[in-house]
C-alpha cells in the first residue's frame, strides 16, 4: 500500500517559465503534477502564478517525477531571492512528518493543525 501525503506547493510567475521546461523533460512528472488533486492551477495567489496540489500520493525520492519536483524547488530556494519564488508543503501519515519551505504565498498557503477526535472505546 504504501506511505501516502498531501503535497501542495506554489510558484510565482517569475518561475513558472522555469518549473514548465523542467516538467518538459518529464512526461511523468507533468501527469503528477496534471492528474491529483486538483491539479494545476493558475492565478491563485497573484496573476500568472502556478498552484499544485497533489492528494493521497507516494511522495518517495525515488521516484523520478518525484525527485524532478523536489529538485526544482530545493535548486529554485537555493537561488538568491529563491525562496521568495517557491512555497511546498507536505503532510504525511504521521502528525510529525510535516515539511515546509519556501515563502511565497507564506501568509495564504499553510499547514493547520488536525482537529481533534474521539475514538470510541470499547
Amino acid at each position: 500500500m504504501g506511505y501516502r501525503s498531501e503535497v501542495a506547493f506554489a510558484i510565482h510567475p517569475d518561475k513558472v517559465a522555469d518549473f514548465l521546461a523542467v516538467l518538459s523533460t518529464s512526461e511523468a512528472a507533468l501527469d503528477l503534477c496534471r492528474g491529483s488533486g486538483n491539479g494545476i492551477q493558475t492565478d491563485i495567489f497573484m496573476k500568472g502564478d502556478m498552484f499544485i496540489e497533489i492528494s493521497g500520493i507516494k511522495w518517495y525520492d525515488s521516484y523520478e517525477e518525484v525527485e524532478i519536483i523536489d529538485k526544482f524547488i530545493a535548486d529554485t530556494i537555493d537561488e538568491d531571492n529563491g525562496p521568495e519564488m517557491v512555497r511546498f508543503l507536505r503532510i504525511g501519515e504521521d502528525y510529525e512528518d510535516i515539511v515546509r519551505c519556501g515563502d511565497y504565498a507564506y501568509e495564504f498557503l499553510c499547514v493547520s493543525p488536525a482537529s481533534i477526535y474521539v475514538e470510541e472505546q470499547l
